[in-house]
């Protein structure tokens, strides 16, 4: 059992974020751990990784999760899947 929740800005953006390719800020409450979720589609997420790894020379993302499309139900399907798992590959959120 798991809990799915979009960032409150989504609200009334869905459109402009599913051009946009990408979704930082989403969050999966579970039983034993929250996860920050930060979500790419294909195209954007090879264009940001060719751009970081030729200025920095790498690229790396936490509890990255890619979708064919960043719409809310292509969000929940990866969660979905993920949650057949326990979230297993994710780090779990610190709290301080």
């Amino acid at each position: 059992m798991y809990d799915l929740q979009f960032p409150e800005y989504l609200a009334g953006y869905e459109v402009e974020t599913e051009a946009k390719g990408y979704l930082v800020g989403v969050r999966v409450v579970a039983l034993e751990a929250t996860y920050e979720l930060t979500v790419y589609d294909v195209a954007r997420l090879g264009e940001v990784v060719a751009d970081e790894v030729e200025s920095d020379g790498s690229f790396a993302v936490a509890n990255l999760v890619v979708v064919p499309h960043v719409t809310r139900v292509d969000i929940a399907r990866a969660v979905e899947r993920l949650s057949r798992s326990d979230f297993a590959g994710l780090m779990p959120r610190v709290e301080v």
